[in-house]
């Protein structure tokens, strides 16, 4: 079979098999990106579910100098002596998230299948670690003050920076998955706000609503559940669907 032919060959053989070569050729192909704002549009409704249901809990979001500022002089009045030190994980956490993921992402080629799937499923192992860690009350969900939570946050955080990473990677700057500081100013900041086609804008509102229903959500769930480990394992199981639904994905045009 002439190579223009076996790109054209469909996945599966004459019986209904699809042979190793067929699904290693189809895991390799680089996606086409047209559709990747839907999967990073619901990892900011992710983000908002984690973050909410996480602060409640640990007093800490996956992110954040200034909770780790404040800590330095005891600040907010109040708050416990361990606040900067889960500030402070999570910050290198996510660092590290971002670190590893970039350098693998350069290294294999980000957009190819293989590559997405298994990313998304690293960060869903990372939240169902978390998740494990608090189901079997190995890590307390009803206090933030335990020193044994610094086990559980950098799973959380590293994840939350591998997300970040992908996002950047895919080239699209506008849905930074995790943070809306940067969405709000560029929506202020931009002259086509009110044009009729305008492609970043939209991304950017649905990006703030995603967000918005996403911590809701985890406001609602940890309210109602009186624990962290439903948002958990809700947060995991979206983002293993997220993984596979990479494979849906139409291959990059030949140019």
């Amino acid at each position: 079979m002439h190579d223009s032919e076996a790109e054209t060959a469909p996945l599966l053989g004459p019986k209904g098999h699809a042979s190793r070569k067929d699904v290693r050729r189809y895991l390799i192909e680089r996606v086409d990106l047209h559709y990747a704002p839907l999967p990073l549009l619901l990892c900011f409704f992710l983000t908002g579910l984690i973050d909410a249901a996480s602060y409640n809990t640990w007093s800490v979001f996956m992110r954040n100098t200034i909770f780790l500022a404040l800590s330095t002089a005891k600040l907010p009045v109040g708050s416990d002596s361990l606040k900067w030190a889960r500030s402070g994980v999570s910050i290198l956490s996510m660092m590290l998230g971002s670190f590893i993921a970039g350098r693998v992402y350069a290294a294999v080629g980000l957009t190819r299948r293989s590559t997405l799937v298994a990313s998304f499923l690293l960060q869903a192992l990372c939240i169902c670690t978390t998740a494990i860690l608090v189901q079997t009350d190995a890590v307390p969900d009803t206090t933030a003050t335990d020193k044994i939570v610094l086990i559980a946050i950098p799973f959380l955080a590293a994840q939350s920076g591998a997300q970040i990473a992908t996002a950047k990677s895919l080239a699209f700057s506008e849905l930074p998955t995790t943070v809306l500081t940067s969405t709000y100013n560029d929506l202020a900041s931009d002259i086509n706000l009110l044009a009729g086609d305008n492609s970043k804008r939209d991304r950017r509102v649905a990006s703030v609503v995603m967000m918005m229903l996403g911590a809701i959500a985890g406001a609602w769930l940890a309210k109602g559940t009186e624990t962290f480990t439903t948002v958990l394992w809700l947060g995991a199981a979206i983002k293993v669907l997220l993984a596979f639904s990479w494979l849906l994905f139409p291959a990059e045009p030949e140019k």
